[in-house]
């Protein structure tokens, strides 16, 4: 596996008309599976964890990069180690001092000068370690409220380059609809928002809340810009399930036996999203 900067995979992306996904990885299997399907695809892939999936296992930074390298010495792709939504840019911080190569601080929770301030701190503190650096402007909310699709939610085009111009960004996260967790109506995406977002940006965009948005819609968003996908809950519940159907199918099945039913069910997930990815049809 090659580690690379997240902003290398991305204008990769761009000049190939494609965007990469991000998925969110959690233990041993999840990091075989995304590794082992991005060989298979012959897909450039981003593995992601977020603070919170940090504290719930109850591990490092540290550890899950090391994970990560350990088991991608099998693997002959390029990768970035991601950090998801740090509120707090002390997580930023510890990311990249355990071996991140990308970090997103998540100021949608604060003012605009506010995320201006801490995102050029972090941005500030990435520079001359090689680590990218993904912002959000907007807000991109759980798809289980109805705030994703509201004005004042949505990205502000006349503001994004202002806020690039002044934090140095690498990329960035866009709100035009999307939102996190699983939609409970098909999402309605403003593609006319990106559109403006991206001609004022000038950088890589990243779509948030994959899991639920019609492959219609992200390879149009793709085709406007976006160069980075997130998906979680997709490609979670894939496992989840596969785990269950596992010991529903044997009430006796060993756990390791579980364990890679469900891993197997996951990757056949993945490969799906990086079909989409990619911009390739269905074999």
């Amino acid at each position: 596996m090659q580690l690379l900067p997240m902003k290398e995979l991305l204008l990769e992306a761009k000049a190939n008309n494609s965007a990469v996904a991000a998925i969110n990885v959690s233990n041993m299997e999840t990091i075989t599976g995304l590794l082992e399907t991005a060989q298979k695809m012959e897909s450039s892939i981003i593995l992601q964890i977020s603070p919170m999936q940090i504290q719930a296992q109850k591990i490092t930074y540290a550890q899950i990069v090391e994970m990560i390298k350990l088991f991608g010495r099998d693997y002959d792709i390029k990768a970035s180690i991601h950090v998801d939504h740090a509120v707090d840019v002390e997580d930023c911080y510890k990311a990249i001092d355990s071996g991140f190569t990308s970090v997103m601080y998540d100021g949608s929770m604060v003012d605009f000068d506010t995320n201006i301030e801490n995102t050029l701190k972090v941005v500030n503190y990435a520079k001359g370690k090689n680590v990218t650096v993904e912002a959000e402007l907007g807000k991109v909310g759980g798809a289980e409220a109805s705030d994703s699709t509201e004005e004042g939610y949505m990205t502000d085009p006349g503001k994004v380059e202002i806020f690039v111009n002044r934090t140095g960004v690498d990329c960035l996260a866009v709100a035009i609809g999307n939102a996190h967790g699983q939609y409970k109506s098909k999402p309605k995406l403003d593609f006319n928002r990106l559109s403006a977002i991206y001609e004022k940006a000038g950088i890589p965009l990243v779509l948030h809340g994959g899991t639920g948005i019609p492959d219609v819609d992200i390879k149009k968003a793709i085709s406007k810009g976006i160069r980075k996908v997130n998906i979680f809950t997709e490609v979670d519940r894939a496992f989840v399930k596969g785990f269950v159907d596992a010991y529903t199918g044997n009430k006796n099945i060993y756990m390791m036996h579980a364990q890679e039913q469900a891993r197997e069910h996951m990757m056949r997930e993945i490969e799906k999203k990086l079909r989409i990815c990619k911009n390739v049809e269905e074999e």
